[in-house]
């Protein structure tokens, strides 16, 4: 065969064929099958994919749907009578998966036999977690009652509020200026009540801490130990040192010239020669004399050294303070009012005198004193001991006094004046109205604002562990309750101490919010209170506590104790402000202060005759504060802030005030014009010093307690469920696919399993 014939057969059989020997026609056949197999996979992989991506998709919108519908069951009471959300008494998983199983198979839950493409099973709920109303320390409350509070609208409270707390706070400069002054001149009182007893052992009055003691037949009582008893010279009011006559003719025959005395013996002995002179009597008797004035110089001498180092000691100690009072005094001036600095600048010109810094004003010498009675003393000492055994022979007698004159030479009572001048018996006690602010002055005054005919709710709670309130750390502090301010008890001296010291009206300043934000949410949770809570003044009652409002701010089980802290709290802030405008109204001031000057004539000395005039003025104050606080309570509405017009009480009617007339007067009282406010409005500025968080909590006491007593005995708040977590797996059958790929096993795919998490709250 030729080589051209072999090659063409050749050819035309792999054109048939094909290289491999193989028919084509075949393998494209089995190509084109595979090509459709994958082609139609992934046509039912793509369907099944976007099913199951639906799938996914209707879960997760039927999961936060059902979440939604379970927390939409919320506890109706809680939300019809306080308007807060909290689902209650529900089984949330349950809940759950009755919403996701009617809304798997739609066909089914409506009767229709249709395919539905989504369908699911639940395979399980999980919750996750629940965050109850409590969480955060009632925080999620707190934010709801002051969404409420919102709602039910609270312009007119915040001006009335805001307006109250300015007033408040235009008075705490006031308040600094009188808190600074009086510690001043408490300090300085120590220095007068020391004065007092120099007065004892230098010119021998008898005194107390009341003053100069009088005896009834209006004479000073005196005392026989003092150093002026010994005197070096002629006895006069001026040799002594003593610028009341009066007090002096009472004093003469005390006054021993020992000087006159040594030489009078001296001389006598000389011109003596015998024991039986008839001379010896009167040489003992002027011996006698001499020694007991000695013996009682001496002792007050003794005395009066330390009382004088204790008075150098305080006017060192207080002469930086009176410096550093000056100088706030002066930074101030513009913050109070003109005729009240007019007053502080005089009250600082005594205070000044009394420690030394104002050189053109008279003061005592004290070291001078020191100087005089130091060296007096030594003297006083020796010629003391000399004299204090009587000698028995003739001889020892002029060896002693062939000496005693001289030793008494140095004797002196210079820079030992103290001012008498003013000091006199005061007509005061011999009066009923003198001798009602005497007994004002010494015992205080009584209160009570309640008539006889007021009855307090005689409601209290048990103690119940499970109140809110138990669970957290209340805010504790007192709202101006001052226990000398309480009903019945007596408003004694120190009252007006314990007012200003520590400033308890920066004190409350400072518990309210510090930004505008925080001021507005607390308005919004007073309205809240307002709007869902009863107090003292509403006519009908619906809780299970009564003073609801009253609770909020004290905590008390008992309705009664308070509405009673309620009223002091009120009483405190009327005595505030009452004992701002005593101390700056001029008129009121001069005539406490002419009070006080009669009154304590029998002390001159000014610091606490301006002490004791603060104690006429606080009386002043309290009194006029109680009518006001029972003219609340009576319903009446009184001015916030005291004017010379609203001040109601003269302080005759002060200090003869008993609780028939205040009640007599509250009930006859007219409001006057101006920014006024009720029993009612202090509540709720009262409110605005409390701490939000205890508002809340005892707030959801009342809540807890009511809806106890009215719908659900069991109820308890701490179960409701504000928001929740929680876990959906669910099934969905495998229709387009049903082998794994990939597996090993080759085993077949029924279903895909669904997780989806949800996370609600109201």
């Amino acid at each position: 065969m030729r080589d051209s014939d072999r090659n063409s057969r050749s050819e035309k059989r792999e054109n048939k064929y094909g290289k491999a020997g193989c028919r084509l026609d075949g393998a494209i056949t089995i190509l084109t099958t595979i090509s459709v197999m994958l082609i139609l996979s992934l046509v039912l992989v793509s369907l099944e994919s976007a099913r199951q991506q639906g799938a996914v998709t209707m879960v997760r919108m039927n999961t936060q749907m059902a979440a939604e519908s379970v927390l939409g069951e919320y506890y109706a009471p809680l939300f019809d009578e306080y308007g807060l959300y909290g689902l209650y008494g529900t089984d949330i998983e349950e809940e759950l998966r009755s919403y996701l199983e009617a809304s798997a198979k739609p066909s089914e839950a409506s009767g229709k036999t249709s395919d539905y493409g989504y369908a699911y099973e639940i395979a399980d709920v999980a919750l996750a977690r629940s965050v109850g109303l409590l969480y955060g320390g009632a925080s999620i409350c707190k934010n709801q009652m002051i969404e409420e509070g919102a709602v039910s609208g609270a312009q007119d409270l915040a001006e009335m509020l805001l307006r109250a707390v300015n007033l408040l706070k235009d008075s705490e400069s006031v308040v600094d200026v009188l808190d600074r002054q009086q510690k001043v001149e408490l300090q300085l009182s120590k220095y007068d009540e020391k004065m007092l007893e120099l007065m004892k052992w230098i010119d021998g009055l008898e005194t107390d801490k009341t003053g100069v003691v009088f005896q009834k037949d209006g004479t000073v009582k005196t005392h026989s130990q003092f150093v002026k008893r010994a005197v070096n010279g002629t006895v006069s009011a001026e040799s002594v040192h003593m610028n009341n006559e009066a007090v002096f003719r009472q004093l003469e025959s005390k006054y021993t010239n020992i000087t006159a005395e040594a030489n009078a013996v001296a001389k006598l002995l000389a011109a003596v020669t015998t024991a039986d002179d008839d001379r010896w009597t009167l040489i003992q008797y002027r011996h006698a004399k001499l020694a007991v004035a000695v013996q009682a110089a001496s002792i007050g001498a003794e005395k009066a050294l330390p009382i004088i180092d204790e008075l150098i000691e305080l006017q060192d100690t207080m002469r930086p303070m009176v410096r550093e009072y000056e100088k706030f005094l002066e930074n101030m001036k513009s913050a109070v009012d003109e005729d009240l600095y007019e007053s502080l600048e005089s009250t600082l010109k005594t205070m000044k005198t009394y420690v030394g810094l104002t050189p053109d004003a008279k003061t005592y010498d004290f070291a001078g004193m020191k100087a005089t009675l130091s060296n007096d003393y030594a003297i006083l000492s020796e010629v003391r001991s000399m004299v204090t055994i009587t000698p028995k022979l003739l001889t020892e007698w002029k060896t002693l006094y062939s000496v005693l004159p001289n030793k008494v030479t140095g004797y002196s009572l210079d820079h030992l004046e103290i001012d008498y001048s003013l000091l006199r018996k005061s007509s005061a006690s011999e009066t009923s109205f003198w001798a009602m602010v005497k007994s004002a002055v010494t015992s205080g005054i009584v209160g009570g604002v309640y008539s006889d005919d007021t009855e307090l709710s005689k409601t209290s709670i048990w103690f119940q562990p499970n109140l809110p309130s138990t669970m957290s750390l209340g805010d504790l502090d007192s709202l101006y309750v001052f226990p000398e301010l309480e009903e019945g008890g007596s408003v004694g001296v120190g009252l007006l101490k314990s007012l200003l010291q520590g400033n308890l009206l920066r004190n409350l300043m400072n518990r309210l919010a510090d930004g505008i934000v925080e001021m507005s949410e607390k308005i919004l949770l007073i309205a809240y209170m307002a709007d869902h809570m009863s107090c003292f003044a509403d006519s009908s009652f619906s809780g299970v506590m009564h003073y609801e409002q009253e609770y909020l701010l004290y905590g008390s089980r008992s309705d009664s104790a308070n509405q009673k802290s309620a009223t002091k709290s009120i009483l405190g802030i009327r005595v505030l402000m009452n004992i701002l405008h005593v101390f700056t109204d001029t008129a009121k001031k001069a005539e406490a202060l002419a009070v006080a000057t009669e009154l304590l004539s029998v002390i001159p000395l000014p610091i606490l005759i301006k002490l004791t005039e603060y104690v006429i003025l606080v009386i002043w104050a309290v009194q006029n504060a109680y009518l006001e606080t029972a003219e609340l309570i009576a319903g009446k509405s009184v001015p916030l802030a005291v004017t010379s017009e609203s001040f109601q009480l003269s302080l005759t009617e002060a200090v003869s005030m008993t609780k028939a007339k205040r009640l007599e007067r509250a009930e006859q009282y007219v409001a006057e014009k101006g920014f006024r406010i009720g029993y009612r409005q202090y509540l709720l500025l009262l409110m605005m010093f409390r701490s939000s968080d205890t508002l809340t909590v005892r707030a959801l006491d009342l809540i807890q307690l009511n809806i106890r007593a009215k719908y659900e005995p069991k109820f308890l708040i701490r179960d409701c469920v504000y928001g929740f977590e929680a876990t959906v797996t669910a099934d969905i059958p495998a229709l387009y696919t049903g082998v794994a790929f990939g597996d090993d096993q080759g085993a077949d795919i029924t279903e895909y399993s669904i997780q989806e998490k949800c996370a609600v709250s109201y």
